[in-house]
C-alpha cells in the first residue's frame, strides 16, 4: 500500500510540474521556486482554520489553488521583461555557483598537495641513510597519494562540467568528490600518515610566509645526499611536486581566462592583480649562491611557497564567486534607490562584489579623489566621511 501511495504521489508531482511549465512557459526551476513561496504564504493564511501536519500532502484542491496563485504571480504581476530578467539572474547565479565549486575542487587539491609534500619531507627526515630503500618507499607512497588527489580533482571537475540535464546525478557525485574529510583520509592512508596529522594549511598560513616547521623540513635538502637512493628519492619528490604545482597554476590561469569575460570588470581586474603575483619575478626566481647549497633546496622551497600562494588566490576567487552568486542587492546602499537596468541607476559591481548605482559611485570617487572604498565593507568610515564632507 505504501509503495502504491508513493507511486501515485510521484505521478501526481510529474503532472503538476508539467502543468506549471505549460501555464508559465518559463524555466521550471524558477517557477517551482516562486510556487513554493506562494504555497507557503497560502498555508500560513489557511493556518487559522486548518491544521497542517509538517509531513502531510496537500489536497488536490489546495494544489489547484497553488497553481492558480503561481499563474497569477508569474503571468499577471510579472511583465515579460521582468520574467526575462529573473531568468537571466537565475542562470547567472547558477553559473557563478558552478564556477565557485570548480574553484573549491582545485583549491582542495592544491592544499592536499601542500600537505602531502610536507608529510613526504617529514618521513624522509626520519628515514635512515643506513636503510636507503626507505627513501624510495616514501617517494612511492607520496606519488600514489598525489595521484589519488589529482584523480579526485579530475573526476569532480568532469562532473561539474556535465550538462544541466544531469544535475541530479552530478549533485550526488559532487557531494562525494567534494568531501574534503574523505579526500584527506584517502591520501593520508596512501602516504602512510594518520588523517589528523596530515594538516591542510590554514587561511592564515596561506596568506603568511613560510613558517619554521617547513623551513626545518627543507633543511635536509640543503646538501646533496651522497647515497644514490636518497638523492634520487629527494630529487624525484622535488621534480614531481614542481610539476604538480605547475598544473595547479595552469588550472588557475585557464579558469581566469575562461571566467573573466563573464565577471564584472572591477572583479575581473582585481582577480587579474592577484593572478600576477603567481607569475611575478619573486615567485619564479631562485637565489644564486654559487652552488654552495643543493639547487633542489631552492627549487623545492619556491615550489612550496608558490603552492600556498595559489591556494590563497583560489580561496579569494572562490569567495568572490560565492558572493556574486548570492548577491541579492536590489537598491543602492548610498542613495537607497532601486537599481535600474541602465542609466545612472544601473548597478556598478565593485571588486568586493558589492553593488552601488553608477551615479553614487561616480560622486563617491570624486569625494575620495579617486581612492573610493566600498561603503558596505567599511560602513562606519563611510558615514564619517559623509558627515564631515
Amino acid at each position: 500500500l505504501a509503495q502504491a501511495f508513493l507511486a501515485e504521489g510521484v505521478r501526481f508531482q510529474a503532472q503538476l510540474e508539467k502543468r506549471i511549465a505549460t501555464y508559465l512557459q518559463v524555466d521550471s526551476l524558477a517557477a517551482l521556486k516562486v510556487g513554493r513561496m506562494a504555497f507557503q504564504d497560502s498555508a500560513k493564511t489557511a493556518g487559522s482554520t486548518m491544521q497542517h501536519s509538517a509531513l502531510a500532502e496537500p489536497s488536490r484542491e489546495e494544489t489547484q489553488q497553488w497553481v492558480r496563485r503561481v499563474h497569477e504571480v508569474q503571468c499577471k504581476r510579472m511583465t515579460p521583461e521582468e520574467r526575462a530578467s529573473l531568468q537571466a539572474r537565475t542562470e547567472a547565479s547558477r553559473e557563478m555557483t558552478n564556477r565557485s565549486k570548480r574553484l573549491k575542487v582545485v583549491k582542495g587539491h592544491a592544499m592536499r598537495s601542500n600537505a602531502l609534500a610536507h608529510e613526504a619531507l617529514n618521513q624522509m627526515s626520519s628515514a635512515s641513510a643506513a636503510a636507503p630503500a626507505a627513501f624510495r618507499e616514501v617517494s612511492a607512497r607520496w606519488q600514489s597519494a598525489q595521484l589519488a588527489s589529482e584523480v579526485r580533482q579530475t573526476r569532480a571537475l568532469t562532473r561539474l562540467a556535465a550538462p544541466r540535464e544531469e544535475e541530479e546525478v552530478r549533485a550526488a557525485a559532487e557531494e562525494s568528490d567534494e568531501d574534503e574529510e574523505g579526500a584527506v583520509a584517502e591520501v593520508a592512508q596512501l602516504v602512510g600518515a594518520a588523517p589528523e596529522t596530515l594538516a591542510l594549511p590554514t587561511p592564515a598560513a596561506l596568506a603568511g610566509g613560510q613558517d619554521a616547521s617547513i623551513e626545518a623540513l627543507l633543511a635536509q635538502l640543503r646538501m646533496e645526499p651522497q647515497e644514490a637512493e636518497e638523492c634520487a628519492a629527494k630529487f624525484t619528490l622535488y621534480e614531481e611536486y614542481a610539476k604538480e604545482v605547475e598544473k595547479i597554476r595552469t588550472a588557475l590561469v585557464d579558469f581566469y581566462g575562461d571566467s573573466s569575460p563573464t565577471l564584472p570588470p572591477a572583479v575581473a581586474q582585481d582577480m587579474g592583480r592577484q593572478l600576477r603575483k603567481v607569475d611575478s619575478h619573486e615567485a619564479m626566481g631562485v637565489p644564486d649562491d654559487d652552488g654552495r647549497i643543493w639547487f633542489v633546496y631552492h627549487m623545492m622551497r619556491q615550489a612550496e611557497k608558490n603552492n600556498r600562494t595559489m591556494a590563497a588566490v583560489l580561496e579569494g576567487f572562490q569567495k568572490k564567486l560565492e558572493q556574486l552568486a548570492k548577491n541579492d542587492q536590489t537598491e543602492c546602499p548610498i542613495c537607497l534607490e532601486s537599481f535600474a537596468e541602465e542609466g545612472s541607476r544601473a548597478a556598478e559591481t565593485l571588486s568586493c562584489c558589492h553593488k552601488l548605482c553608477q551615479e553614487c559611485w561616480t560622486h563617491w570617487k570624486q569625494v575620495q579623489h579617486g581612492h573610493a572604498f566600498c561603503p558596505l565593507c567599511r560602513h562606519e568610515e563611510f558615514l564619517n566621511v559623509v558627515q564631515s564632507a
